[in-house]
């Protein structure tokens, strides 16, 4: 109960104590003028009128479990009854027939429909509604002329008039899709309505332009159609029946409104029309909270936007661009404005960074030269991610942060064009592209950097480099503001020393300068390696690297400059492997310098006058001094070094007899790396190696008997079988040397039928096998020697078997074949047991 005491105090108790405080829960005690928590007045009639209410809502509460266990009792009963009977759910008749059932009436099963009553609904409307739109269109075009002035009001006024009016009437006995349905067909008609007044020439509207009045009438229209939309409802009992399609139907038509009024203008029209409509969708999206505002905003101002900032990259006599500016900078702030409201942040924050870069950079365009252009999109952008991260703490780190990701993207994605001179640059005069074609050591031509590239049609400016230097210095900053700062680092320094490497080639200076700035960009990043710390160690090592190859690529144009360049990166990359910490950057700048050395060494022989025939062994002197050095160091970088500069000089190789000279010389060096104790595979290469070296000597030499190239082969591989015959089987101690001197001649005998040295030979020697196989109880030998000298027999006999098939009657081979299979045949048993002896016996061999 609730009571009144002195003062206006209320103090209301139930049966449980006092009530807890209405607002926050916390327990009363006695009487309060306010709640001790949460403050709230507990003095004055409204508080007695709410402590009423939440005694009767408790009230209601307890009423409602007393019933909820009220009704599970009945349900226990009438299971009970249930389980008791089984037989009383299926009887048809008796005396519960009169009883009333519980429910509607079983309705037999209904086969499933492909589509809900709700869907044909619609369809039906949806169709309707078309039809009556389509003869409404072709009465105003095709029977308008046969009704006066006053028919033709009367009947269109008339007509919409009820059309608008028949949804009042359909909402209130609840037929909301027809008067939906009415209400679109109400405003296709209001659209034809002012068709027919410009047609007619009412009030002068004949004289406006067609789409100027196309665009204010479909504004007008859709204005008066949301009003209407928001005006009609109808209250039946305690429901409230509205309309609703007209609203987000009248903004998705009047998206189309300021467009078709700057249609036949210029694309700043254009882009005004989009961004205006933008913020119109903006605002009724706040007002109203219609999706469909929201969807056409995002549409809108992301076409207006993207059309806006092209402009302002590939337009530059556009009319009243500071206007553009001005637009963009609107566009700009809606984006901002609506993710300050904490939705859809991220892409409106990027867009808003992204639009208001290309609204600053359009007025600099206007007023610096044509070659100057590239500069001022990729700055402005920079400058806007920059201000960006400055004012995160004003603007939301959230927005700002992602403000300054889209700026920053979108400074790099502006500044991509200088990638095509800058790459020419760095390629150098070689580039396949050269209209010129160099050769190394052709001297420089001129005294300018620039000129060494040949007339080549993309040439690298001063901008371009101006350009290269605003990523840098974004880089650099972006390094300075963020807390993960060792790859905004690396990018900063890289994207520095393209810009320092290449600017000798924008100015123009001497050939000499630019070897030099070169060779000073490898020394410092060198030094980075060794002191820029493990962190940054690998990264500093693939500059360093990419910087040996842009020296190169230079550096083949003079004599001079490929001598000292390749001494100097020498020099650099052993400074790095023996100061750098880690094991694959030592191991990589070891391998470096090896590879150089070997380049050195190439150079000075060429300077000195000597045959270039010779370059070859040069080059395997050089591998033969790493080989021994990686030995001494036990430095695999020097080791593969010394495998790639053997490789290379097998490609300098101008004839057989200097390629076996080499082959033997790269086997001697990998025999002798095989030494090592923990290097053994080399020794296979080497073998290898020096086979091919005999071959190719014996081949140089026009040698042609085959022999010559398996024998040494074959009594190589039979002494190492030798050694392990202990321990293996015949097989793998034999199989391969038998099998390489064998099978090879076997082969050249049947090619060279009338060879019977070879044939007398090769018996010979396959006897001999036979035998040495028989006698020590080997198969390998055994079987190859024995299949050899049969082959060899048969090739002997077959000349003589011939001459006495073609010499007897035709009858005799067929008699003597059947003679044999009778005696086969007669002795089948006997013959079987002798094969299983043989095969047996060939088994027991080892």
């Amino acid at each position: 109960m609730c009571s009144r005491g002195r003062g206006g105090i209320v103090s209301c108790m139930n049966s449980g104590g006092p009530l807890p405080c209405p607002d926050c829960g916390q327990q009363l005690t006695g009487s309060n003028t306010a709640c001790p928590a949460c403050g709230l007045p507990l003095v004055g009639p409204a508080a007695t009128e709410l402590w009423q209410l939440d005694l009767a809502l408790a009230d209601l509460r307890a009423r409602e479990g007393h019933l909820l266990a009220r009704r599970e009792v009945l349900l226990t009963t009438l299971r009970a009854i249930r389980d008791k009977v089984p037989a009383m759910a299926g009887a048809s008749g008796g005396p519960n027939q009169a009883a009333t059932a519980w429910g509607p009436p079983p309705v037999p099963p209904q086969r499933p429909t492909d589509m809900s009553g709700k869907a044909v609904q619609n369809l039906l409307l949806g169709l309707g509604g078309l039809l009556l739109v389509v003869a409404a269109v072709v009465f105003t075009v095709v029977s308008w002329g046969y009704l006066g002035i006053g028919g033709r009001a009367a009947v269109l006024l008339g007509f919409t008039a009820l059309t608008l009016a028949t949804p009042l009437f359909l909402l209130r006995r609840g037929l909301s899709a027809t008067a939906e349905t009415m209400a679109l067909l109400g405003f296709a008609l209001m659209l034809l309505d002012g068709y027919a007044a410009w047609q007619v020439g009412l009030a002068g509207l004949d004289r406006i332009e067609p789409l100027t009045y196309t665009g204010v009438l479909i504004a007008v229209m859709c204005a008066l159609f949301a009003l209407y939309g928001l005006l009609v409802h109808v209250v039946v009992g305690e429901r409230i029946h509205t309309l609703n399609l007209a609203v987000p139907v009248a903004i998705g038509f009047g998206q189309l409104a300021l467009p078709v009024l700057s249609i036949d203008r210029d694309a700043l029209w254009i882009t005004t029309a989009l961004v205006s409509t933008a913020g119109i969708d903006l605002l009724l999206w706040h007002r109203l909270k219609r999706g469909t505002a929201i969807v056409c905003f995002w549409i809108t101002w992301t076409i207006g936007s993207a059309v806006g900032v092209l402009l302002t990259i590939r337009e530059v006599d556009l009319q009243g661009g500071f206007a553009l500016s001005g637009v963009l900078v609107a566009a700009a702030a809606i984006a901002l404005f609506q993710a300050s409201r904490g939705r859809w942040t991220i892409p409106l924050a990027g867009g808003a960074a992204i639009t208001l870069a290309a609204a600053l950079v359009y007025p600099i365009r206007l007023s610096v030269d044509a070659n100057w252009w590239p500069v001022p999109t990729p700055v402005a952008a920079f400058a806007v991610a920059g201000i960006a991260l400055l004012v995160r703490p004003t603007i939301g780190r959230e927005i700002g942060r992602i403000a300054a990701v889209a700026a920053g993207g979108f400074g790099l994605l502006v500044a991509s064009p200088v990638l095509v001179p800058v790459t020419v640059a760095l390629i150098g005069p070689f580039s396949p592209d050269n209209w010129e074609p160099r050769t190394p050591w052709d001297g420089p031509r001129t005294l300018g950097a620039r000129d060494e590239l040949g007339l080549n049609q993309i040439t690298l400016t001063v901008p371009a480099v101006v350009v290269l230097a605003t990523v840098a210095i974004a880089l650099a900053v972006c390094a300075l503001v963020v807390r993960r700062k060792n790859a905004a680092i690396m990018s900063a320094v890289a994207v520095t020393a393209v810009m320092l490497v290449v600017l000798p080639v924008a100015f123009n200076l001497p050939f000499g300068v630019l070897v030099a700035v070169q060779l000073l960009i490898t020394a410092v990043l060198g030094a980075g390696v060794a002191f820029g710390g493990r962190s940054r160690e690998p990264a500093f090592a693939v500059l360093a690297v990419g910087m040996v190859a842009e020296v190169a690529a230079w550096a083949l144009v003079s004599k001079t400059a490929t001598l000292v360049a390749a001494a100097v990166l020498a020099v650099v990359a052993a400074g790095v492997a023996w100061r750098a910490s880690l094991p694959a950057v030592r191991a990589g700048a070891a391998g470096v310098a090896t590879a150089l050395a070997g380049g050195e060494a190439v150079a000075v022989w060429l300077a000195a006058g000597q045959s270039a025939r010779y370059v070859t062994f040069v080059l395997i002197a050089v591998a033969a001094l790493a080989a021994v050095a990686a030995w001494r160091l036990r430095d695999i970088g020097v080791e593969i070094a010394g495998y790639a500069l053997t490789l290379i000089a097998f490609g300098y190789v101008v004839d057989p007899r200097m390629l076996s000279v080499a082959l033997a010389l790269a086997g001697v060096i990998a025999v002798g790396t095989a030494l090592r104790p923990d290097r053994h595979n080399p020794g296979y290469v080497g073998t290898v190696l020096l086979l091919l070296a005999s071959w190719t000597r014996l081949y140089a030499e026009n040698v042609e008997v085959v022999e010559a190239y398996t024998v040494p082969v074959a009594v190589v591989l039979l002494a190492f079988g030798w050694w392990r015959a202990r321990t293996a089987s015949s097989w793998i101690a034999y199989g391969s040397g038998l099998t390489f001197v064998l099978l090879p001649s076997l082969w050249d005998l049947y090619a060279e039928p009338n060879n019977w040295i070879r044939a007398l030979a090769l018996g010979v020697a396959s006897l001999l096998v036979l035998l040495a196989g028989a006698r020590w109880r080997l198969q390998a030998p055994a079987l190859l020697g024995g299949l050899t000298l049969a082959m060899v027999a048969v090739h002997e006999l077959a000349p003589w078997v011939s001459d006495l098939v073609l010499s007897v009657p035709r009858w005799v081979p067929v008699a003597v074949g059947g003679l044999l299979l009778v005696l086969v045949g007669a002795t089948y048993e006997a013959r079987m047991r002798d094969v299983r002896r043989i095969g047996s016996l060939i088994k027991g061999l080892r």
